[in-house]
């Protein structure tokens, strides 16, 4: 069940620990949480740390408060879930190095997929990705709204429902370290030209140099990442 903290950034951990309870199925819908004061002495933390916790659970749609009553966990979608998990991982700087890895796993694959099955309707929908990357990046931004649509039209042209499903259930926590792997960059153009020289290859049905060319941009991401985390 719950256990004993000692971290400082302590209300990140009572958060993690609470989320984790519901995933096991250790807390369920309509259960009601034990109050701050008892929380406090399981986690062997500060009232203040709880409530901290618990208002953040509050705005992540996990929790719910009834005056006089206490308070209880809500009816989650697996949506709901992955998208506060997705609000922990952006303050994690080891976890988004590491998703790094499992999108390695899974996107790599997809990108030779899609060079399988490529046809001219998923050209155009990957090209009009591209092109909305480089006008936010013309803008001013990261490039980081045509970087999602780009990576999800290439997921659809590999055309594998289970991949697909899997993608949209880590949506929120790929779009996060996607960001995180844009803003690591010296020039959000360096992403655009090697998102390019994928479609590239994608569009020429050169299954190899797609998988390769996909593994060198996460190889990247991933190097950028640690080499940021090194310095903070």
């Amino acid at each position: 069940m719950l256990e004993p903290l000692t971290k400082t950034r302590i209300y990140e951990d009572i958060v993690k620990q609470i989320m984790d309870n519901i995933k096991k199925g250790e807390l369920k819908p309509g259960d009601k949480l034990p109050t701050e004061r008892e929380l406090a002495s399981q986690l062997n933390v500060s009232r203040t740390a709880i409530r901290e916790a618990l208002r953040s659970l509050e705005t992540m749609g996990v929790i719910y408060s009834k005056v006089g009553s206490g308070t209880f966990i809500k009816d989650m979608s697996i949506d709901i879930l992955m998208d506060s998990f997705a609000g922990i991982l952006k303050k994690n700087d080891r976890l988004i190095i590491e998703l790094i890895e499992v999108r390695m796993l899974l996107e790599v694959e997809i990108a030779k997929m899609a060079a399988r099955k490529i046809n001219e309707e998923k050209i155009q929908a990957i090209e009009k990705a591209l092109k909305i990357m480089e006008k936010e990046i013309d803008d001013g931004s990261l490039g980081i709204n045509g970087d999602n649509e780009f990576h999800n039209e290439l997921a659809n042209a590999a055309d594998n429902l289970a991949m697909t499903s899997i993608l949209n259930l880590c949506g929120e926590l790929l779009n996060t370290t996607r960001k995180a792997a844009l803003k690591a960059l010296s020039d959000p153009r360096i992403g655009l030209e090697q998102h390019r020289s994928i479609f590239e290859a994608v569009k020429s049905r050169d299954e190899c140099e797609a998988g390769r060319l996909m593994k060198v941009h996460l190889d990247m991401a991933f190097h950028n990442l640690k080499i940021k985390k090194s310095k903070t």
